[in-house]
């Protein structure tokens, strides 16, 4: 029997393909890149991350942001118009995301007996039997799995990986890691049902 000899990462990458080897070494400089922006952060602002999402719904606009609290300078559209994320300034790490339209949009979902709401989601059974509801607007898919209290908004593209920027809030991403396709929430039901639920308090009378 032939003596077992393991192969070194190096011998691995020498003989992957050219174009895929590059593309594993540019990975690997975002990843150090981002792993020196943090270490270089004080722990409180490096925790963030860790924490629960600040939830934030401005009725004048129907505008929700999902935050870690840190900085938003700079933004990509997810649905151009609907949906953006937000990302840090010297890297290309989520902190934020922003929806538009978001209670015509999402208060469907969480709350099924206002009258107010413009847009309904169907009933659905997911992969594996399992009890969803979804909603379609154009290239706006979104999902939201009732048993794990999960959303999804997607536009659509398939997704790589994704980045973790507040507890169990994720922003998902192509290959490169740079143009993001969806955003990931849960718990969602516990986070934007007193949301909507205050919003539509506040709304005025619907006249019959």
């Amino acid at each position: 029997m032939e003596e077992y000899k393991p192969i070194s990462f190096k011998e691995i990458l020498e003989r992957m393909p050219e174009d895929e080897r590059l593309r594993l070494e540019e990975r690997w400089k975002v990843l150090r890149s981002e792993e020196a922006f943090w270490d270089s952060l004080p722990e409180a602002e490096r925790n963030k991350r860790l924490e629960a999402p600040k939830v934030a719904y401005v009725p004048g606009t129907d505008t929700l942001w999902l935050k870690n609290g840190r900085p938003t300078p700079r933004s990509c559209d997810i649905v151009k118009g609907r949906v953006s994320a937000y990302f840090e300034a010297d890297i290309w790490y989520p902190s934020a995301v922003k929806i538009v339209g978001a209670y015509e949009l999402l208060a469907g979902f969480f709350r099924p007996g206002d009258a107010l709401v413009t847009r309904w989601p169907v009933v659905q059974y997911g992969e594996n039997g399992v009890l969803e509801k979804a909603l379609r607007v154009e290239n706006l898919e979104i999902n939201y799995t009732i048993i794990s209290d999960c959303l999804w908004i997607n536009n659509g593209e398939p997704g790589f990986g994704h980045r973790e920027f507040a507890e169990d809030l994720s922003v998902c991403f192509t290959e490169d890691y740079q143009i993001p396709i969806s955003v990931l929430l849960t718990p969602a039901a516990e986070l934007l049902t007193p949301i909507f639920s205050k919003s539509a308090a506040s709304k005025p009378a619907r006249l019959v």
